[in-house]
């Protein structure tokens, strides 16, 4: 099966539909999440996605 022939989860799906500034939103705020994964704590994560959130909803 090609990549053009694969089909999209529901997720992707919803994504690809958004709108860039909210695509936007969601890649920074995963980014972000990525970072705390695998055991590693930040005390600051709380903040940074709120503040990625209040950048893009003015």
């Amino acid at each position: 099966m090609s990549k053009s022939e694969k089909r999209l989860t529901r997720a992707q799906e919803i994504f690809k539909a958004a709108q860039p500034e909210y695509q936007a939103l969601i890649r920074d705020v995963l980014k972000e999440e990525r970072d705390v994964m695998h055991l590693r704590r930040r005390s600051d994560i709380h903040q940074r996605l709120y503040d990625h959130i209040k950048r893009i909803i003015k």
